[in-house]
């Protein structure tokens, strides 16, 4: 009777910590952006007001009042525009993010999402993806009414530069949002980013002209930047009142800053 040899099995090392192919780490953020947008979406509470609020009070207030205005006067049809396009892209950006966050926080989703197989700031870029994705959407129909109501006497070129101008300044607010998201409570979320977004709406002097008395303190507010941004953008030397690579280096200072806030929260409580 012949015996039969076994041969030892060679078994090969699973390497635990090799990083994954990059069509597999761009596919996990596709998938987490793509399930944060569906589940804004599915929030009309939060959706339908921020992308119809801005468009529906530029019609009322630059269109049906200004309008005579406006027609005398083209740059404050650029001037109003720029107003109320400010408010279209920042609501959006802002509240989406810090009220998601700061629930999300206050359920522990932000500790199952790190024990997730998962890249770790997929969550991260699919809420700042998402917050740019819903400021396009909110500003998509207020650029409309003004083309079409024909108060927005701008070239194709002009228009569109100013147009990314304005979707930029939404990525200041994404920052503001993740910042406010992880300092306080998901109820309390919104109230703090009205007590922060709507006296810079009004102190900014981007709605109507402010006294020299108050020029002091609007470079405290992003908003002014923003729509001194677009102004440059524009081409309206008439309501610019800072130099545009000032505008661009305090944008980029205050996102510095509010994602370091957000950052060392996240890092130290979750």
């Amino acid at each position: 009777m012949n015996s039969m040899t076994l041969k030892p099995m060679t078994l090969k090392p699973i390497a635990v910590d090799a990083p994954l192919p990059g069509r597999r780490v761009l596919g996990a953020y596709l998938a987490e952006t793509r399930y944060e947008f569906m589940r804004s979406l599915r929030s009309p509470a939060f959706a339908l007001p921020m992308m119809l609020i801005p468009a529906a009070l530029y019609l009322l207030f630059a269109v049906l009042i200004a309008g005579e205005a406006i027609d005398k006067d083209p740059p404050l049809g650029v001037f109003l525009f720029a107003g109320f396009a400010v408010m279209s892209v920042t609501m959006p950006a802002l509240f989406g993010i810090c009220t998601s966050l700061a629930l999300e926080r206050d359920m522990g989703l932000m500790r199952l999402k790190r024990a997730l197989p998962a890249p770790a700031g997929s969550w991260l870029v699919a809420k700042i993806v998402c917050g740019v994705l819903f400021s396009v959407l909110s500003f998509a129909p207020m650029l409309a009414i003004a083309l079409i109501a024909g108060k927005l006497p701008l070239d194709a070129g002009h228009a569109i530069a100013m147009s990314a101008a304005l979707l930029a300044g939404s990525i200041p607010f994404c920052a503001l949002g993740l910042m406010v998201g992880t300092l306080v409570s998901g109820p309390a979320a919104p109230g703090y980013a009205n007590l922060i977004y709507l006296p810079g709406c009004y102190l900014s002097g981007m709605f109507f002209p402010l006294p020299k008395s108050m020029y002091w303190q609007t470079p405290l507010w992003p908003q002014f930047h923003i729509d001194q941004l677009a102004m440059h953008a524009a081409g309206v030397t008439k309501y610019q009142f800072e130099p545009v690579l000032i505008a661009i280096a305090t944008l980029t200072g205050f996102t510095v800053l509010f994602s370091a806030v957000a950052i060392w929260r996240l890092a130290r409580k979750g």
